[in-house]
């Protein structure tokens, strides 16, 4: 699925419609540049769930969890030096207890991805708030 964005808010509504897919034990793995809205994305996620929740970028504390049922994780591997350091996150631990997971710079780490993670690529438009987002899902193993 490709969908396009011209704010924040068209970006929260197409991060709902994925969220309405969504089931315990799922991975979102989330791309793009800096500021292309992968933590906007994972805003709208959180809040199609019914969490009321403050979401922020996890890049300086690795990952952060909003409570409910099932439990959302969201973690960021873009300080992650290493293949090890990005597993001491303890997403797998996560997604076998039954959580979603989101995964913010997923492509740098992505043989950690599990197989049938939904794939979240965001590419910024031709002006600051436009983005093109393409959603898919891995087939599983």
């Amino acid at each position: 699925m490709i969908a396009f964005s011209n704010s924040p808010l068209d970006t929260a509504a197409i991060a709902g419609r994925l969220a309405r897919k969504l089931r315990s034990g799922d991975l979102v793995a989330l791309t793009g540049e800096l500021g292309a809205g992968k933590t906007e994305f994972a805003r709208g996620i959180v809040a199609a769930m019914g969490r009321e929740s403050e979401v922020s970028s996890p890049s300086f504390v690795r990952v952060h969890s909003y409570g409910g049922s099932p439990l959302l994780i969201h973690a960021d591997f873009y300080l992650a030096k290493s293949e090890a350091d990005a597993l001491d996150y303890g997403l797998d631990e996560y997604l076998t207890s039954g959580a979603i997971v989101m995964v913010e710079w997923a492509d740098r780490f992505p043989y950690l991805i599990t197989p049938g993670a939904w794939w979240v690529e965001i590419k910024m438009g031709s002006d600051e708030c436009s983005r093109e987002i393409s959603i898919r899902r891995e087939s599983s193993a």
